[in-house]
């Protein structure tokens, strides 16, 4: 099975990479106006408001030390493990240190652009804070979104600090080209997916995706009919 997932995944690594760019300036644009919309109604965001302060607080007493570093690593390696567990990879080595960074081994098939990517876009804790919030009664919501609210700072910083076209997971695991389409987009995405996700807000993951769909769509079959034109 991981071998199959490792074709297909390989197999659209560029389409996706097109895709990205054509989502780019969309996504960024939906992600600002639900930030804007954030900012113009602090009262029912208040909760989201104050994770993100106690981020701010916590990188200055804690994440800037070694303790701080090891945690980093660690959210990073275990993010390559989730997507390798998910297409199918037994893990064969799992290594988090303090003074020289981690490492995570797949086994079956040398694995995909997808595993070595991924924690330069995905939100890991702030996924599963969002399962928890779902199967969580509404009593602890507060709580369990400014802890959401602390995950995506979390996010935003480790990915601006970690990213590089250095990185080995981008430079021999995914190639730089492929990195500067992707990541972009695939960022907006992510956190206009975890901010739309907050329960009680009239804000619908599935409406905005359903929107992105019909874009991408539209953009698709005006492609296609450019080309049937220079064809006649």
């Amino acid at each position: 099975m991981a071998n199959v997932l490792n074709f297909l995944i390989n197999l659209l690594k560029f389409p996706v990479a097109i895709l990205m760019v054509a989502l780019t300036f969309k996504s960024l644009t939906i992600l600002f106006e639900l930030v804007v919309h954030i900012a113009h109604n602090y009262e029912a965001y208040k909760e989201l408001m104050y994770g993100i302060f106690a981020y701010l607080v916590m990188w200055l007493l804690m994440f800037n030390i070694e303790e701080g570093q090891w945690f980093l690593t660690f959210e990073h390696e275990l993010t390559h493990t989730i997507f390798a567990l998910l297409t199918f990879h037994a893990i064969t080595d799992f290594r988090v240190t303090k003074s020289s960074g981690g490492h995570m081994v797949a086994e079956r098939g040398g694995g995909n652009w997808l595993i070595a990517i991924a924690p330069y876009f995905f939100p890991t804790f702030s996924i599963l804070i969002l399962i928890v919030i779902y199967l969580s009664k509404s009593s602890y919501h507060p709580l369990l979104i400014a802890l959401l609210g602390y995950s995506i700072a979390y996010h935003l910083h480790s990915t601006i600090i970690e990213t590089s076209l250095n990185q080995p997971d981008i430079k021999n695991g995914t190639g730089v080209a492929f990195a500067i389409l992707f990541l972009p987009a695939a960022n907006f995405l992510a956190y206009i997916a975890v901010l739309s996700s907050i329960p009680g807000d009239n804000i619908y993951f599935h409406h905005i995706f359903s929107y992105l769909y019909d874009y991408t769509t539209n953009i698709w079959n005006n492609f296609i009919l450019f080309i049937s034109q220079l064809n006649h």
